[in-house]
């Protein structure tokens, strides 16, 4: 079994006169200080940066921006202890779930409807079945994962202000693939509330506020999904951009079983080793980068076009495939 972080993009500072760690501040009494902080959460690296005159008010920014994103692993965290995720799976139904939770499950509706059942939150029973077996080095038959595909099925599952609650016993669901997205936007939110006007939000997924220091655009270096710390080349960011990749989360090393299941068929899908989403919303482009990486190109290049949204991917036969306005200039 392998694991990968969970990020395919990564910050790319070097071009705008960041390190890669620390704040840095520019020289001259006229340039904008660039502030940054980094952590981890959601089980993977998180990192605000804010460009700006004044210490004290980026740094009461960045201090709310971490409290938003702690608040939320307190919510949505699958690995967080106590999360209302956690006790809503344990125990069948959640009561008066916080608005973080509606949100997140609004949007998962929304795009499971449109992708024909292809994105589905209610896969966690067989993605923990999969990951015990591959724990142990093995494999389980259809026939013994047939019990957990079973419990399977979104439209099982009711919510509204009052609780979320599951049709049947032994039910769960993972909001993984809307979390780092949402997470993204609501910390957006947060520092825009504060009066910053120039960010860059990385929760897993990216989210920009106006542009980098020196003026420049912030801009991702995207990861080769086989090549270990190599990179396939850059993309700008300027607004909303998620990643799906089969090697995050790997149960064989040819990774043809990975952490990204098929809901209508248990497996895991055979297309792409990576996909690369823009949308308006973070919460939107991360649903999206699962959906499409079921889908494969065709019918995810329909779904796109459903919500404006662009991608970029690579198959795992190594092409590269993206959509007519993804801006893939300074990619492979």
């Amino acid at each position: 079994m392998r694991k990968d972080r969970r990020q395919m993009l990564q910050l790319a500072l070097i071009g705008a006169g960041l390190g890669a760690t620390g704040v840095w501040a520019a020289s001259g009494s006229r340039e904008a200080q660039v502030f940054r902080r980094s952590g981890v959460a959601f089980d993977t690296g998180v990192a605000l940066t804010i460009v700006g005159h004044d210490e004290r008010e980026a740094e009461a920014a960045l201090d709310a921006g971490f409290a938003e994103i702690r608040r939320l692993e307190r919510v949505a965290g699958l690995s967080t202890p106590g999360s209302d995720i956690r006790r809503l799976n344990a125990e069948g139904r959640l009561d008066r779930p916080d608005p973080a939770l509606l949100d997140m499950l609004a949007v998962a509706d929304e795009v499971h409807r449109a992708s024909g059942g292809a994105f589905d939150v209610t896969v966690q029973p067989l993605w923990i079945f999969y990951d015990s077996y591959a724990k142990r080095g093995k494999w389980p038959t259809d026939a013994e994962a047939a019990p957990a595909r079973d419990l399977i099925g979104q439209s099982r599952m009711r919510f509204d202000a009052e609780a979320i609650r599951f049709d049947g016993p032994g039910m769960a669901i993972t909001l993984n693939s809307l979390t780092h997205g949402y997470a993204a936007d609501r910390v957006a939110k947060v520092l825009a509330d504060f009066g910053v006007r120039q960010a860059f939000v990385d929760t897993g997924e990216m989210e920009s506020l106006g542009r980098g220091p020196q003026d420049r655009q912030w801009t991702a270096a995207v990861k080769h999904p086989r090549q270990r710390d190599a990179m396939l080349g850059t993309a700008p960011v300027t607004g909303c951009m998620a990643t799906a990749g089969d090697y995050a989360y790997s149960w064989s090393e040819d990774y043809s079983r990975h952490h990204i299941l098929d809901p209508r068929t248990g497996y895991s899908p055979a297309s792409f080793a990576t996909v690369v989403v823009i949308a308006e919303k973070a919460v939107v482009a991360d649903a999206l980068s699962t959906a499409v990486s079921v889908l494969g190109p065709d019918e995810g290049a329909t779904l796109l076009k459903q919500f404006d949204a662009e991608a970029y991917g690579v198959t795992k036969a190594g092409k590269i495939w993206a959509t007519p306005g993804f801006p893939r200039e300074h990619l492979a």
